[in-house]
């Protein structure tokens, strides 16, 4: 089913593993950790809704679990700092695309800033609902469908929350800050996606 677009990110330096269900995943993101791995993340309900971040809590693992935090908080702010020098980041993201890139649109840039540069592994864990054809798709999607649940579930003041569709604001709370577009990557196989064959997160 995702044989073509497994090719096109191989082709990219970007290793595809498809799983069919929320277990699979997991289990194959525990696979690749090896144990006393330190491990940051950027937030995602993909990760939270597969339960991954349960499993990696009970593990054998140096985990940076900013949720210990309060949001902004110099706590918060150091355990995202030390997130950028982990053995392995874990995130999803907003988009994939047919022909091999990865699309994000963040607020602070910290889930992006990692998985370009910094950690020694990245893992990102996505649902099919996610893949889409192009980039110019990939941006119409975060726009209209992954800002607005992700501004209303983070309790944002944008128009988007109230109209379910990107209004082009300039509102302070707004999380279209920087759009990150990762066309291939240097080090073969330093990201791995993990393809999911059913809809998962925004």
């Amino acid at each position: 089913m995702f044989e073509k677009i497994i090719q096109k990110f191989k082709e990219n330096n970007i290793s595809v593993i498809p799983v069919e269900n929320n277990e699979e995943a997991c289990r194959k993101v525990l696979e690749i950790i090896p144990k006393k791995s330190s491990i940051g993340y950027g937030g995602s309900i993909t990760l939270e809704s597969i339960g991954l971040f349960d499993r990696i809590k009970s593990g054998d693992y140096e985990f940076y679990d900013k949720s210990k935090a309060v949001y902004g908080s110099e706590e918060y702010f150091k355990l995202v700092d030390l997130s950028q020098h982990v053995d392995y980041f874990l995130s999803s993201s907003n988009a994939i695309t047919r022909d091999g890139k990865i699309v994000n649109m963040d607020r602070t840039g910290n889930r992006v800033s990692s998985i370009i540069f910094g950690p020694k592994h990245v893992i990102i864990v996505v649902g099919k609902n996610k893949i889409v054809d192009d980039v110019d798709s990939a941006i119409e999607r975060i726009r209209n469908i992954a800002a607005p649940l992700n501004a209303k579930r983070l309790k944002l003041n944008t128009p988007c929350v109230k109209t379910g569709r990107c209004m082009d604001c300039s509102s302070p709370d707004s999380i279209c800050c920087s759009t990150v577009i990762i066309h291939k990557q240097f080090k073969p196989n330093r990201i791995t996606i993990i393809l999911v064959n059913k809809d998962l997160g925004y």
